[in-house]
């Protein structure tokens, strides 16, 4: 995950509007993808330069104009130059680390999500920001990396006949969302699976390094809240009036689906971090006991050796006169005195159930 302080002292200094990638993939090849789609009609193509894209405005239809990449800001600026989006739009979709959000503008809606992956080889969830701009029939996104959530709906596009291709760009731009939702329960599983799995090895047998990767997955619980935590807020808006430019009425079914969802991911979310504040607890607890186990060992091993230690005391003292000295026996019988003595000691300790 970015580091946001990194990223913050990238624009110390800079006015409002300034255009600076903030995020950590700066090599990353730009291209822009557009669908054309109507009913009857899909179309894709692919650009690899500004200086070659061409957008057909005259479609009969909607486009998706999905950009890849966004470290090249001479390149985003052309994209904004074309489309008439606004500097201070544009510095919020450069920065990985921008919170989630939802402005509208006199022509277009502006929207930031966080989309979520697990990397595979090292079992680390990935943020990724995706940025729409929704207006008319034109939706724009901004990816820092081509790797999404959304392959299902591009094959749903290039399907005939499908629900997708007779609706809005309102309409698409909301199963983005929902695909971006979807997802997270995906990732959440992963989570409670993780929680799960350090739960029985800190129960079966704790170890410090369980500490580490406990404290590790309480991290990112902390980062999934609060990029999820503000998804309902987002959601309502755009069930508002003043949304039904964009997502229109027929569309509420939907939308309130939508809400479900992101009402179900934060409560999700809230008893994963419940439930590893109550793993760090258990830890703790674990490691005590086991320490009192060891401490209750060491007392008994210390409370057998007392009357032992008194009675070699008592006989390593050097007084002449002590009868059993003289005795041809005395050391096998004081030697079988102290095994019993042990042996019984035992015998009531077990009993008492202390050992």
């Amino acid at each position: 995950m970015p580091n946001s302080h990194a990223s913050r002292s990238k624009k110390n200094g800079l006015p409002p509007g300034s255009i600076v990638y903030t995020g950590e993939n700066p090599d990353h090849e730009v291209s822009i993808t557009i669908i054309y789609y109507n009913q009857e009609i899909f179309e894709k193509q692919v650009f690899h330069s500004v200086d070659e894209f061409r957008f057909n405005r005259r479609f009969q239809g909607n486009a998706w104009i999905n950009i890849d990449g966004i470290s090249d800001v001479n390149y985003i600026k052309k994209i904004g130059q074309y489309f008439h989006i606004d500097n201070l739009i544009l510095e919020d979709l450069v920065n990985p680390e921008q919170r989630v959000k939802l402005e509208e503008r006199e022509e277009y809606l502006f929207l930031i999500l966080k989309m979520l992956s697990l990397n595979l080889i090292t079992e680390e969830i990935e943020y990724e920001q995706l940025s729409f701009i929704l207006e008319d029939n034109i939706l724009i996104t901004f990816q820092e990396t081509p790797k999404d959530v959304f392959d299902g709906i591009r094959y749903r596009l290039e399907s005939d006949k499908t629900k997708i291709r007779s609706l809005s760009t309102g309409y698409l731009a909301y199963t983005l969302i929902d695909a971006i939702v979807d997802n997270y329960f995906v990732i959440l599983d992963e989570v409670e699976k993780e929680i799960d799995n350090l739960e029985s090895k800190v129960i079966d047998k704790s170890e410090k390094e369980d500490l580490e990767n406990i404290l590790e997955l309480k991290q990112s619980i902390s980062s999934l809240k609060r990029f999820i935590a503000p998804l309902r807020e987002l959601v309502a808006k755009l069930q508002t009036r003043g949304m039904r430019g964009y997502f229109s009425e027929d569309m509420r079914i939907y939308l309130n689906d939508l809400y479900d969802h992101s009402i179900i991911t934060f409560e999700t979310v809230e008893m994963l971090n419940s439930r590893v504040h109550e793993l760090v607890q258990l830890y703790h607890s674990t490691v005590s006991n086991d320490m009192n186990q060891i401490m209750k060992i060491l007392a008994v091993i210390s409370t057998v050796f007392m009357p032992l230690s008194f009675l070699t005391g008592l006989y390593g003292m050097n007084f002449r006169y002590m009868p059993e000295l003289e005795s041809p026996i005395g050391y096998f019988v004081l030697l079988a005195f102290m095994v019993l003595l042990v042996l019984g000691m035992l015998f009531y300790f077990k009993k008492k159930k202390w050992i």
